[in-house]
């Protein structure tokens, strides 16, 4: 009896696992590529959402009445993307605008000699960049304040950005952030929309209130999400 169970016990032959791994292969093959690109994609996301807090928590600043005016600054180093937060407290605002002074944008505005007090600085991904584009030297701010009256989105020193987005036809602003892959092309100016499909946008309004969009590369338009 035991031998005739002996006789009856099958294995897999060394065909039958070569096929089985080469199945596994091709299988492997076809999902690896997608798995990477949605890992790519997600990653370029959750950039663009950490940029829309950095925004939304800065404004909210200035709306509860903690801050009188806050600057959100972008720079980067070798491309290693930077975002510092920096309020200026009541005594030193009320005394600039006292003084008649133009609250400028700029980090010499917010360093702490003149009383800036740094609320964030943190780094962004390195798999980033960012339009309009920044550098050590030459960083991009915006500043927000209650009721947006001293609201100024400039690029030091003191240059305004140029060129607009058409996140809506008919719709140019030129309050926006992109965000894109470090190896892309990220131009996102009116016209001249060079930008693949892992391409974020965000458009801000004086009074910090956001919208976010995705650049599709089937329409070759932004759409809202």
């Amino acid at each position: 009896m035991l031998a005739q169970q002996k006789r009856n016990t099958k294995g897999f032959s060394l065909i039958e696992l070569l096929v089985v791994l080469a199945l596994i292969g091709v299988i492997a093959g076809i999902g690896f590529p997608k798995f990477a690109t949605w890992g790519k994609e997600r990653k370029i996301r959750s950039q663009s959402e950490k940029i829309g807090t950095y925004i939304t928590s800065a404004v909210s600043q200035v709306e509860r009445g903690s801050y009188p005016y806050v600057q959100i600054n972008f720079l980067s180093d070798n491309n290693n993307y930077k975002v510092v937060t920096k309020a200026l407290p009541q005594e030193k605002f009320s005394l600039a605008l006292n003084q008649g002074k133009d609250l400028e944008c700029s980090d010499t505005n917010f360093n702490s000699g003149n009383g800036g007090i740094e609320l964030l600085n943190e780094n962004l991904s390195d798999e980033i960049k960012i339009f309009p584009s920044a550098s050590s030297t030459d960083s991009f701010s915006i500043c927000f304040s209650k009721g947006g009256t001293y609201f100024k989105n400039l690029k030091d020193p003191a240059t305004p950005k140029t060129g607009g987005v058409n996140f809506e036809v008919g719709t140019l602003t030129t309050n926006y952030i992109v965000i894109c892959a470090v190896e892309s092309v990220c131009d996102p100016s009116s016209g001249q929309e060079k930008l693949d499909a892992f391409t974020y946008g965000i458009k801000y309004s004086r009074f910090g209130m956001i919208e976010k969009y995705k650049w599709s590369n089937v329409k070759k338009k932004w759409q809202s999400r």
